[in-house]
């Protein structure tokens, strides 16, 4: 794969960069360098288009987002395909009224099923259905092949490992 001429990828990463200034003022315009602010609002944007096209492929084809697609997931994954909302609350990262919100919207296209959790009187089980499991197995193949495309076919396999490091560094302190 050609790559840009220098010139131009520094014009075309300019409005990127630029967001540092915009969001740290004066800070990141006095402390940083351009690769560091680069680096930084880049990720901010990598991270934002990457997540903007997968949805964009999720709803085309399946009429999904990210959102709904992991929760579909982890119960496929889960013991009897189900867990309490609460778990699904938990693991996704989302309150439990946004979950709510996201398994109602699953529940009216009859993708995933909540019935009251027969040992916890307080708790509700969701289970994916039938129509919900091959839904899901159907558009993770699809985020995956476009993932693929975006993100990892266009890196060496070295630069997803560098990549890797440095996420798990930032990740872990």
């Amino acid at each position: 794969m050609a790559q840009p001429r220098a010139a131009d990828a520094a014009e075309a990463l300019a409005p990127v960069t630029a967001r540092a200034g915009c969001t740290m003022g004066v800070h990141a315009e006095r402390a940083w360098a351009p690769h560091q602010a680069l680096a930084w609002e880049g990720l901010l944007e990598v991270a934002r288009l990457l997540r903007r096209d997968a949805e964009t492929t999720l709803e085309a084809g399946h009429g999904l987002g990210i959102s709904t697609l992991g929760v579909l997931g982890r119960l496929l994954r889960a013991p009897n395909r189900t867990l309490r909302q609460t778990d699904l609350a938990d693991a996704m990262g989302l309150s439990l009224s946004r979950i709510s919100r996201v398994i109602d919207t699953l529940e009216r296209r009859e993708l995933v099923v909540r019935r009251r959790c027969p040992s916890d009187a307080r708790a509700v089980n969701v289970t994916v259905t039938t129509a919900g499991g091959t839904l899901a197995q159907d558009a993770q193949a699809g985020v995956f092949a476009a993932v693929e495309a975006a993100f990892t076919n266009r890196l060496t396999d070295a630069e997803v490992r560098a990549l890797a490091g440095i996420v798990t560094k930032l990740l872990t302190g």
